[in-house]
């Protein structure tokens, strides 16, 4: 039926503009599925967690040796940031958040989209590392609202409270039988977490998504446009 209504295009024809044609590069969110914005108050009629996506950052897994003093000060002139050695912490800079994920190993999301991953490979060269691109894999969803740690409880085994999960600090962990990356929003003074960073596959992110929305409908509910 589709030969019918549409013509056959000759090979050479269709190689041509294949080879002719700009190359458009595009970008699409994970959660596109999803209509934005959402906004459903609960019981009490308030909304009491709200969400939204941060997409099309760059994310940047880093592995080299913590004791290797090249890779150290590589790693700080390019993040204008020491990496941080203790356990699931977090630092950031003007451009860059750094997350500890292991004794060798970190997160490195950009704070925009940037085409970094040469320069990177090229500047650790010299030292025993790795540097992999991620940022097509991987998105970001915002959580918070005063109901933002009860939501996550019901589906995450992490202990969030204040006294647990403090301002800069990250946490692997499992969400909704899915393996993501915590990290805290401070507030303004820096205190006290006022939301979390959930960084998720890309193929995971609209069941985590549906499952927040789902989990939240008793307390209300408010998906807001993403950040960009």
């Amino acid at each position: 039926m589709i030969e019918i209504l549409r013509p056959r295009m000759k090979r050479e024809r269709f190689w041509g503009l294949l080879v002719k044609g700009p190359i458009i590069s595009m970008s699409q969110s994970p959660l596109i599925e999803i209509l934005q914005p959402i906004s459903a108050p609960g019981v009490s009629g308030e909304i009491g967690f709200r969400m939204r996506e941060i997409p099309f950052k760059t994310h940047v897994n880093l592995r080299g040796d913590a004791n290797d003093s090249k890779f150290m000060i590589c790693a700080s002139s390019l993040l204008g940031i020491d990496l941080p050695l203790a356990p699931n912490a977090v630092v950031e800079s003007s451009e860059w958040q750094v997350c500890w994920l292991g004794p060798d190993e970190w997160l490195l999301i950009g704070l925009a989209d940037q085409d970094v991953l040469v320069e990177f490979q090229n500047q650790f060269l010299e030292s025993h590392s790795a540097v992999v691109d991620l940022s097509g894999g991987q998105t970001i969803i915002r959580a918070g609202g005063h109901a933002w740690r009860d939501v996550l409880a019901s589906a995450c085994p992490l202990d969030l409270h204040p006294r647990a999960f403090k301002p800069r600090q990250c946490a692997q962990t499992v969400f909704a039988h899915t393996n993501v990356l915590l990290t805290s929003v401070s507030n303004d003074d820096g205190r006290g977490v006022r939301a979390v960073d959930i960084v998720v596959r890309r193929s995971f992110a609209d069941h985590v998504c549906r499952w927040l929305i789902d989990a939240a409908a008793e307390c209300g509910v408010e998906f807001e446009v993403p950040i960009e």
